[in-house]
């Protein structure tokens, strides 16, 4: 049976992703911070949880080493953990920007480099990414957001050419806007607080975000997304799960940048 390592397992994506690779009959390690979701999974038999919080390097280590222990083998790792942040750069606090910096870049690449002995002693092994449609496309009031996306892309796409000769894949998964809670701690803002400045064009951004938050689409799509990236031996890098987002990304490979920004500026009605 094949192991796979899921961070940020706890909901939306990565949760999805673990009770799909469970239903195909794999060994799923649920890897979560919070330890009041780890007998979340207790229903289901090949899913064992973890306590995890990627900022943490030590805790990364240990936790790796626990599955190796209680598995024999990660087959796949899924570096799923995120935050997600909209606010204009000014207004951003310092905790809000070290908190995505921590947890989308530096989370990813502290799971990646510690998973790498143990895949290289095996010759095998698949490291899934999950980005963004923001990790290649720019939108409003994002700046830190894109930054911890953006940089994903990067170093997956440089790691592809490192670890392609050792029998190591890298796969990266970008969602697009997807129904999950990675955007409930933007529903509410204190727009009030914001320089005038920025007021009525970040209010506009705002709406127009949580419009397309609510009728986004399931996570359900983008967990059957990474199960495919995991069981594809091609040597392609990057998925995506829905119309839109390809669509998205068809347009900007198209388009001036110039043309692109006006559309955007036009959609988002700032």
């Amino acid at each position: 049976m094949k192991t796979v390592l899921v961070t940020g397992a706890s909901n939306g994506i990565g949760k999805e992703t673990a009770i799909l690779f469970a239903s195909k009959g794999w060994n799923v390690a649920a890897t979560m911070r919070n330890p009041e979701y780890l007998s979340m999974f207790t229903d289901y038999q090949n899913i064992t949880s973890y306590l995890l919080d990627v900022k943490d390097k030590h805790m990364i280590k240990a936790c790796i080493g626990e599955v190796i222990r209680d598995s024999g083998k990660i087959d796949v790792i899924v570096n799923n953990a995120g935050i997600y942040t909209t606010n204009p750069l000014e207004t951003s606090s310092e905790d809000m920007i070290d908190d995505v910096i921590k947890t989308n870049i530096k989370g990813v690449i502290h799971t990646t480099k510690t998973i790498l002995e143990h895949f290289r002693e095996h010759k095998s092994g698949t490291i899934i990414n999950v980005s963004s449609i923001a990790g290649r496309v720019t939108f409003p009031f994002q700046s830190v957001y894109h930054t911890s996306k953006w940089a994903i892309e990067g170093f997956s796409e440089s790691l592809y050419y490192e670890l392609k000769p050792l029998g190591i894949r890298v796969k990266v998964m970008e969602p697009g806007m997807v129904r999950t809670n990675i955007y409930h701690s933007v529903l509410d803002l204190p727009f009030d607080k914001y320089p005038n400045d920025y007021y009525s064009r970040f209010k506009k951004w705002h709406a127009y975000l949580i419009n397309n938050y609510k009728n986004g689409y399931s996570p359900k799509l983008d967990a059957e997304t990474i199960y495919r990236a995991a069981n594809d031996n091609s040597r392609k890098l990057r998925y995506t799960s829905d119309f839109t987002t390809r669509s998205v990304f068809f347009l900007r490979s198209l388009l001036p940048l110039s043309v692109f920004q006006y559309i955007i500026k036009g959609q988002s009605n700032i």
